[in-house]
């Protein structure tokens, strides 16, 4: 059965965000994709394959924020998040994504990440996210969604 749409940037946020993930992308899935075949009826059908809208904005997550360690929070059966800390030189983020209703996630980053101030790469939420004085938040995702959150510039 073909991969729903919306299940789509909730797959490629674990391949390409987490510690273990190994980038790999779909062509068209990236660019688009029309063409016809020919069906089991014999006759010519029209295969659109759109691009992913978020596609993009995950690749760059990956390249400037998918650093450091990996924590996960797989606390819920709908909704799940992992962090990644980061490194002396590049940053980390942290991932939220829900296959059902909205949810959040109170994540720990540290200390060190006491007050920052954290935005969601991708704009699915327009919010921005403070962390309190140990460095922890509470992250926040759309249903059906994934969020990258990253530190405000």
């Amino acid at each position: 059965a073909p991969v729903e749409a919306w299940f789509k940037p909730l797959a490629y946020a674990l391949i390409l965000l987490r510690e273990q993930g190994v980038p790999t992308i779909f062509y068209p899935d990236l660019f688009g994709a029309t063409y016809e075949d020919e069906g089991g009826d014999g006759e010519k059908h029209k295969i659109e394959m759109p691009v992913i809208p978020e596609l993009e904005g995950l690749i760059r997550a990956r390249q400037q924020y998918g650093w450091g360690v990996q924590t996960d929070y797989f606390d819920h059966p709908n909704c799940v998040a992992f962090s990644r800390s980061g490194t002396e030189t590049q940053p980390g983020c942290v991932v939220i994504m829900s296959n059902g209703d909205a949810g959040e996630k109170s994540v720990p980053m540290g200390e060190g990440f006491a007050g920052k101030v954290w935005r969601d790469h991708l704009g699915n939420r327009e919010e921005t996210i403070t962390a309190d004085e140990h460095g922890t938040a509470v992250f926040v995702c759309n249903g059906g969604s994934v969020s990258v959150w990253v530190v405000a510039e």
